[in-house]
């Protein structure tokens, strides 16, 4: 499996200074507003991940994570809401950027060798990226309507999923069990992968390729 990439993790900002037992960013310079934004949403992130839950998300802890005054985060983000909403989007959109490159590179043997590619992405991402997948899949999150999913992020991976199971089957035509499959693989291998980050074993990854690999062909045994 593939190694981790540095845009998955929650850096920490360099040049502070702790005063009082605080810490104080040294302020950006002009033209580096960005720069703050890009700190802010890590630190919700690393804070997120700590605590597993999303509504024990504050504002003041995120400027106290940064080194900044609460009122500065409300340059960069209207609320919390706003904060927790770019902060997840940016993750799904690099998953389903991973998962689609993996397909694509793979897709050369064929749609199921693609696939495959992408179920093995998948695993890797997890294992490299515990925190990161943690974020997206391990918090406890503020429920909202199911009306909303269309437009959650968390479609497009699975229309990633669809996309690539519908692929492997002969016709052009949509057939309605495709999205339950596409579901049924997804979900499978977030159990496997969720077991493998819980355990305190060193994880067997060609072992958890092979698992992933028997999932696969059972999902697209019909």
């Amino acid at each position: 499996m593939g190694s981790g990439h540095n845009e998955w993790c929650f850096p920490r900002s360099g040049g502070d200074e702790v005063t009082d037992g605080f810490k104080r960013r040294t302020p950006s310079r002009w033209g580096e507003g960005g720069v703050l934004r890009e700190e802010i949403l890590a630190a919700a992130a690393r804070l997120l991940a700590e605590s597993g839950r999303e509504g024990d998300l504050s504002l003041r802890a995120v400027a106290r994570e940064v080194g900044i005054s609460a009122p500065s985060i409300y340059l960069h983000f209207e609320d919390r809401a706003e904060l927790v909403s770019t902060l997840t989007r940016r993750a799904y959109e690099r998953l389903v950027g991973d998962l689609r490159a993996a397909r694509e590179r793979g897709a050369v043997d064929g749609p199921r060798a693609g696939l495959r590619a992408m179920t093995r992405r998948y695993c890797a991402l997890a294992l490299d990226n515990p925190r990161l997948y943690r974020l997206m899949f391990g918090i406890e999150r503020i429920e909202v309507p199911r009306e909303e999913l269309a437009s959650h992020p968390l479609w497009w991976v699975a229309e990633a999923w669809h996309d690539a199971v519908a692929a492997c089957r002969p016709g052009a035509a949509e057939e309605p069990g495709d999205r339950r499959v596409a579901k049924l693989l997804w979900f499978s291998l977030h159990g496997v992968v969720a077991m493998a980050l819980s355990t305190p074993f060193q994880v067997d990854r060609q072992a958890l390729e092979e698992m992933a690999d028997d999932l696969l062909d059972l999902a697209l045994t019909r």
